[in-house]
């Protein structure tokens, strides 16, 4: 039972960890806010970044490139969370 809730916990990281990565790469090239798909993949991702709001500067700005920071720091929480879960996985693995 442990072993099924820690698969779904990381099949659900795995998922929050894309949906941030396709959020900063949609960022990054400046996709139009008003379309349909790009409006939700910043919604949906909203519900996970928001908790990591105000930890750092808003914006970081290379060249001609403005990244947001807030993101990064929230994929960087749930990279260490799906290395966690994949650890715990592992332990919990009957050969």
């Amino acid at each position: 039972m442990i072993k099924l809730v820690l698969q779904i916990a990381f099949i659900v990281d795995t998922l929050i960890e894309a949906l941030i990565i396709v959020r900063v790469l949609l960022s990054i090239f400046s996709a139009n806010l008003s379309n349909m798909y790009v409006a939700w993949v910043f919604s949906a991702s909203d519900i996970c970044i928001s908790p990591f709001t105000g930890i750092t500067a808003d914006t970081l700005v290379i060249d001609n490139f403005q990244i947001s920071i807030t993101p990064v720091v929230a994929l960087v929480f749930f990279a260490i969370v799906g290395f966690v879960l994949s650890e715990l996985l592992k332990a919990f693995r009957h050969d």
